[in-house]
């Protein structure tokens, strides 16, 4: 058998095998699963629209002015950005930034 026709022979299988539910594309296959799935970048970008929360760049300045280091990265808790930072001493801190007001809460 070819490649062709041993692609062919799989196809008509998983035609049989699905009863004649082969998607079109590969994508139709992801439609159901993302279907209703929100991110939470989604979230944080919406919050930030709506004027619920200042942006995530206002509240990685306001941790790294309170906490000096290297930025390494965020993340968006519905309340509060949490900021992980890379201190001078090799200490990794995540700094708790209050989405409403921008205000550093703490660190840990």
């Amino acid at each position: 058998m070819t490649q062709k026709s041993t692609w062919i022979a799989l196809t008509i299988a998983a035609a049989f095998l699905f009863g004649g539910m082969v998607p079109a594309r590969a994508n139709d296959l992801l439609v159901e699963a993302q279907w209703g799935y929100r991110s939470e970048q989604d979230n944080a970008r919406d919050a930030v629209r709506s004027g619920q929360a200042i942006s995530p760049g206002q509240a990685k300045s306001a941790a790294l002015s309170r906490y000096p280091g290297r930025f390494l990265d965020m993340s968006f808790g519905g309340n509060a950005y949490y900021v992980k930072i890379m201190t001078p001493e090799n200490r990794v801190v995540v700094v708790t930034v209050d989405a409403a007001s921008g205000r550093v809460l703490g660190a840990r």
